[in-house]
This record gives structure tokens, sequence and C-alpha cells, in this order.
């Protein structure tokens, strides 16, 4: 387990912390407008939606490790591409290709927990890696806002360019994604010594498991609020660094420091996930907090001070993130082991699908209406999130195993 959350800590630092600190900008020093930018952040939704369910199938029959392995690769050759050729048609297939790897990932990292720990222990592990995940994402955020000014000290000449300030250059910002691209490939090797889990047994085709033919509709069902959930994050998580910058006009190390709060919150509330899973279970805990963080994006929507700001932005983050950590182990915990792989996928699908459909349209929101009607829509759709996990889950029961037939 300890591999298993050292290569989570590498790959949050450079994937989500300096990434979601400065990829933006870099796409703002390049000349480029916020609609294309919002159709540069669908495109990893595209490829994951299109490659969910294949990655699941393939992850039965080759070990979800080798997938997740290989799949950590190729985000570190992804983003090489980005640094190397910044043109359109590049930046755009270097998003798609992240889309497809980082959804490979993500379908392999509640599968593969849930091999690693015993049921009891399930919780607890969940939350620490949480912990890790986000407190890493955090120190990557914050290291995302000095690295351009480090590109200035270490190279002053090559960040001259008219009209802009020497830290938010191309060259700073591909030079501080350099850095995020080497973390991502240096988190390969944990995962390397990782032993391989064991598979679930009796893979007979394409459409079927050992408990019989995969119940797509059902899994389907189940997966909706990873809908609600995937579009009220593609409205607001690519898109957190530009609303602090035009709306309160500050810097991008104010940013970077403000979003490592963020991260922070998000780290250290779900901790209590074990002690809410014991006292009000997973389904009240959702439906709990996501209705607080309801409440916080409404308020950000119309807070007009940056500590008003930034107080609403890390409870409503914080509140919001108590999801992964508890819907992941609710719906496995709900399915047969031979079927965690297939519902992992179809999560993905789901969130995939909310994630584009926010991102392809938020560019256009944001030019249009501002961000203050997009914090409103997100509210409500964090309300709504916590009511179809109620609605889907408050009558479901864990699966328990068939008892073995005896012979009389």
């Amino acid at each position: 387990m300890t591999l298993f959350l050292a290569y989570n800590a590498l790959l949050h630092i450079g994937l989500i912390g300096i990434s979601d600190a400065l990829l933006n900008f870099y796409f703002v020093s390049l000349g480029y407008s916020p609609q294309t930018i919002g159709l540069l952040q669908s495109l990893p939704r595209v490829s994951g939606f299109l490659s969910s369910v294949p990655i699941g199938l393939l992850a039965n029959r080759v070990g979800i490790r080798r997938v997740t392995l290989w799949s950590t690769v190729g985000l570190a050759v992804a983003y090489a591409l980005l640094v190397a050729w910044p043109t359109l048609a590049m930046l755009g297939f270097s998003r798609f290709l992240v889309g497809l790897f980082y959804g490979a990932v993500q379908i392999g990292m509640a599968p593969l927990m849930m091999t690693l720990v015993r049921a009891e222990h399930q919780a607890h592990v969940f939350a620490y890696h949480n912990l890790v995940s986000m407190g890493a994402t955090a120190i990557g955020s914050v290291t995302g806002g000095f690295l351009p000014l480090l590109a200035v000290a270490l190279f002053p000449g090559a960040t001259r360019v008219a009209g802009l300030a020497p830290e938010q250059t191309p060259f700073a910002y591909r030079l501080s994604l350099s850095v995020a691209t080497g973390l991502i490939l240096l988190s390969a090797w944990p995962l390397l010594r990782l032993a391989e889990t064991h598979r679930p047994p009796a893979v007979r085709g394409l459409f079927s498991t050992a408990s019989g033919r995969i119940p797509w509709r059902w899994l389907t069902w189940l997966t909706l609020p990873l809908l609600l959930f995937g579009f009220t994050g593609g409205l607001t998580f690519p898109f957190y660094n530009l609303f602090f910058r035009t709306t309160f006009n500050i810097s991008d190390k104010t940013v970077g420091t403000i979003l490592s709060l963020g991260w922070l919150g998000m780290a250290l509330l779900p901790l209590a996930n074990p002690w809410w899973d014991r006292h009000w279970g997973r389904v009240r805990t959702l439906a709990l907090t996501m209705s607080v963080a309801a409440v916080a994006f409404a308020g950000l929507s119309v807070a007009r001070s940056l500590a008003v700001g930034v107080l609403c932005y890390v409870v409503a983050i914080s509140f919001r993130n108590v999801m992964q950590p508890v819907f992941q182990p609710l719906l496995m915990d709900s399915l047969p082991p031979d079927l965690h792989n297939i519902a992992s996928s179809m999560g993905m699908v789901q969130w995939n699908v909310g994630w584009f459909a926010a991102t392809a349209v938020s560019g256009f929101w944001q030019t249009a209406y501002g961000f203050d009607m997009i914090m409103r829509v997100v509210a409500v759709g964090a309300f709504l999130t916590g009511a179809s996990v109620v609605w889907l889950f408050r009558h479901r029961q864990p699966y328990r195993p068939p008892m073995p037939e005896t012979s009389t």
C-alpha cells in the first residue's frame, strides 16, 4: 500500500497540482481565447468517454496494475508533446491522449485499492488515499505558482516577450510544465515495483463474467450520480485559476497558493469519512456534504472580496470532494468483485460525459454570463448529486457472496 500511495503522491503533484495551476495560463500566453481553452479542456473527456469501457474490459484480462502502469507512462508522453510542440493541433492531440490515459488511471484506482486491503479497512484506506492525493496536489499547486518565477530567474533572456510579464511567457510555462512531465514519469517507478494483484475470476468473454452477463443498464443506472458530479467539476475545476485571476485581479503566485488551500481542504476533510460512515452511513454522508457544498458554491457566486471568495471556495470543493472516496466504495461494495472494473469504467463514462458537456460550454458561458452564473449552476448540480445518491442507494445492501452448497 505504501508504494501505491507514493505513486499517487508523485502523480498528483505533477499531473494535477502543477498542471491545474498553470495549464490554462500556458494556453492564454499562446494567445488562445476562453472558448478555445474550453474546447481544449473538453477533449480529454471525449477520449475518456470513448475508451472507458474498453479499458475496463482490458483490465479484466491483463490486470489493472499493468493497465495503470502503461497509462502513467502515456500521460508523461502526452505532456511532453504539449510542451515540445505547442501548435493548436498538437495541443488538441495531447489533451486527447491525456483523457485516454488518465481515464485508465482513474478506472484502476478503486478496484486496485479494493484488492490491497480487507473489507473492514476500506473506508480508512480510501480516506488515506484521498489525503495523500489531495495533499500532494496542494504541494503541486504551490510549486506551480512559483515555477514560472524560477524560470525567469534561471533564464532571464528567454522570458522577455513584449507585452507580457516575464513569468507569464510561454517559455516560463513550458519549463514549468516540463517539471510536471518529469514527475509524472517518475511516478511510474513505485507502481512498477507493486506486485500484480489478483484478477477477477473466470472472465469468460467481452460481455460476460463469472457471475453471468454484464448488466450494462443496471451499472449505468447505479453510476448516474457521477454524470452530475462530472458536469459540476467540468464547469469549475479547469477554470478556477482563471476565475480568481479575472475576478480578483491577483498574480499567478497568489492563485497557486489559493488553489493549494482548496486541495488541502479536499485532503483533510475526507479523513472524517470513517467516522461519518460509522455514525451516518455512506448515503446520508453524501447527502449532507453535497448540500453543504451547494451552499458554499452559491456563496462563491456572490463573493465580492477575496477573503470571502477563498473561504467559500475551500468549503465548496472540500465538501464536494467527499463524494469520490465515499461513493466509490459504496458502489463497489454493492457489486460482486468481478464487476468492479466494469462498474469503475461505467462511472468514468458518466463522469466524462458530464465533464465534456460542461467544459465544452464553460468558455462560452464565461463570456456570455460570467462566473457568477456558472457557480449558481454548480450549486444546483451539487445538491442534485447528493439527492441522486439517496434516490439510488437508500435501500441497497452490501453485496454478500452466496454461501456454498453443502452436501447432506
